[in-house]
């Protein structure tokens, strides 16, 4: 994208001696598109990582396996044909916004649309579409690749070329990812709170960014506390300047309103070695598979704001999401509908599985209006609100690599980690909202998911309950 290609500039105050960034001055086009994030689903997330130039930084935790395990399942696995593509390629309503950006560094192709190869049931009686080409249609089974062009988004003239906030108002961006209203006292203060009380320790500098550079600060910010620092002086390893992506167990999660108890229970087989209370591996049924692997369509913003409560492991997305829900509407913000973007992002489709149990913003029609075609209905890709088949087993690592059940691939699993086959032990646990919002967290940070969400719990129940058979059965909060 030509868009892509831009470059926008940053006035820094750098601290001259320890090369730290104390603050940047910003003006919209850097905010917007540090803001715009938060409207990325998991999975854009996932594949604009990917393309960072500097891969000794692994982030993200399990998501980039959990990404990679969905796409090279088989597709006999999948509910339909086209049940693979949407679950890899979710989009909220604030992309075509987005694409307008200055700096838009989500590569993500348009959103397409097809109709049935069959032009008398396309012009007669056919009166669904699909985002996929492979799709077949409901009304004579055909496959729906007949592309037509749409311009679904809604067409939004300004007479600001801000997207999200003003074009005039400039901000101060921490180095830890906070956005505040750009003003002489706050920078002043913000200087005395990090001990720099003479501003001959300080130098103005200018930094130019691009997409690399853009990708760099999202990568960071999600492994570093001064992800800014890391932007700017990343060639150099600092002491103290990366986070741990080891998690501790202790993982303390607010459910907010929503009442477990009335929600769908899944259950997993969790396999432990007795001896040294390690994660070996764990089974599932496609509902819990098809639940996890939904973790990939949830907007950042819902993530941060709606099922994390502004408490992720994530101190910069916390920030950066606190900023954006303070900001007041007019003067920062743009209008309350733009901050509603970006902190409650709506994802364009209502096709979810029925085994999302997340709460996520979703549109209340699947009907649309195609330019030069009557409303056309969105083909549901899933089978009975799945998007896998039903009566499938699978298993999992530690790391969200998830493949077919296997039992020789299993047990050819436990021969390479050397533990005895009487060592092993299972536990089934029941996951609800509480214990799937603990399996979200750990993800995002840990490469040890399972261990870090559930192990605590296990350890206790066995005291507790003691062992019948190598099997507990976990009570869900």
């Amino acid at each position: 994208m030509a868009a892509n290609e831009n470059k926008i500039s940053l006035k820094l105050m750098v601290h001259k001696e320890k090369l730290k960034v104390a603050f940047a001055e910003a003006d919209y086009t850097f905010v917007d598109t540090l803001f715009s994030i938060m409207t990325w689903p998991m999975a854009t997330i996932v594949r604009v990582l990917d393309k960072c130039p500097d891969q000794n930084l692994q982030a993200l935790g399990s998501l980039k396996n959990l990404y990679q395990s969905l796409e090279e399942l088989p597709a006999s696995y999948f509910s339909n044909e086209d049940s693979k593509f949407m679950m890899l390629n979710p989009t909220t309503s604030a992309y075509d916004l987005c694409r307008n950006l200055k700096l838009n560094i989500d590569d993500s192709e348009p959103t397409k649309c097809f109709i049935c190869q069959n032009s008398n049931c396309s012009e007669n009686r056919g009166i669904y579409f699909s985002n996929s080409s492979v799709a077949r249609c409901p009304s004579c089974s055909k496959l729906m690749n007949r592309e037509i062009h749409s311009t679904n988004s809604v067409s939004r003239i300004f007479d600001d070329p801000g997207m999200f906030v003003p074009s005039l108002t400039t901000f101060i961006v921490t180095d830890d990812l906070r956005v505040m209203p750009n003003t002489l006292y706050s920078s002043v203060r913000l200087l005395c709170d990090l001990g720099i009380t003479d501003a001959s320790q300080l130098e103005e500098r200018t930094f130019d960014i691009g997409r690399e550079q853009m990708v760099i600060l999202v990568k960071a910010a999600l492994l570093c506390k001064n992800p800014l620092t890391f932007m700017v002086f990343h060639s150099i390893r600092f002491s103290g300047g990366l986070v741990n992506p080891k998690m501790g167990t202790s993982i303390q999660i607010s459910t907010s309103n929503e009442e477990d108890t009335k929600l769908k229970k899944m259950t997993l087989r969790v396999s432990w070695q007795k001896s040294t209370s390690k994660f070996l591996f764990a089974e599932a049924n496609e509902d819990f598979v098809d639940f996890i692997f939904g973790f990939l369509e949830i907007p950042l913003g819902t993530l941060v704001g709606k099922l994390m409560n502004g408490n992720t492991s994530i101190e910069c997305l916390n920030n950066l999401f606190s900023s954006i829900s303070n900001m007041s509407v007019g003067d920062s913000i743009k209008s309350q509908e733009l901050k509603g973007m970006l902190i409650q992002p709506q994802l364009v489709l209502k096709y979810v599985s029925e085994n999302q149990i997340f709460p996520l913003n979703v549109p209340n029609s699947f009907e649309y209006t195609l330019p030069g075609w009557r409303k056309r209905t969105l083909r549901d890709p899933r089978v009975n609100g799945r998007f896998l088949k039903a009566a499938t087993k699978y298993i999992l690592t530690d790391d969200l690599v998830i493949t077919p059940l296997s039992s020789i691939s299993g047990i050819s699993m436990l021969n390479k980690l050397k533990v005895p086959l009487n060592d092993v032990e299972q536990h089934e646990v029941r996951i609800g909202i509480e214990k799937g919002l603990k399996i979200l967290k750990a993800s995002l940070r840990s490469s040890s998911t399972f261990t870090d969400a559930l192990l605590e719990e296990i350890i206790e129940s066995k005291k507790n309950d003691g062992v019948q058979e190598g099997v507990i059965l976990l009570k869900s909060n």
